[in-house]
């Protein structure tokens, strides 16, 4: 089922997507989200380490990020998005600490259980602007 995020949702078709999520299930349902909206999605990534070892090797236009990935900050991760200019959405079930660890500041936000119109639209606003 395709959903409207955006006017023409089609505009966002080929745009390249990173997965940050260290629950295999929510990847899982997500990366069928965003293919079925027309997105290219690279492998989902569990932890840190590959997160910025994928940064390295291609540039996504954009990435979910969830905030912790096994128990470790994912604040490397979004230095990184920052450094290299890449507009992420903060996908995470900790609310609380979103705007203490300045590297997600001032970053969308996502709670989990997460809206699917709500993520789309957000993505879609990083995106488009």
């Amino acid at each position: 089922m395709t959903i409207a995020a955006t006017e023409n949702p089609r505009a966002l078709a080929g745009r390249r997507v990173l997965i940050v999520e260290d629950e295999m299930l929510l990847a899982m349902d997500l990366e069928m989200l965003l293919e079925d909206q027309g997105y290219e999605v690279l492998q989902p990534v569990r932890n840190v380490e590959r997160a910025l070892a994928v940064l390295g090797a291609e540039r996504p236009d954009v990435v979910t990020l969830d905030m912790n990935l096994n128990g470790e900050s994912s604040a490397p991760v979004a230095t990184a998005l920052r450094e290299q200019n890449i507009p992420f959405v903060v996908v995470t079930g900790y609310t609380a600490k979103h705007g203490e660890e300045p590297a997600f500041r001032d970053a969308p936000l996502v709670k989990k259980p997460y809206d699917t119109v709500e993520l789309l639209r957000a993505l879609t606003h990083l995106l488009t602007g």
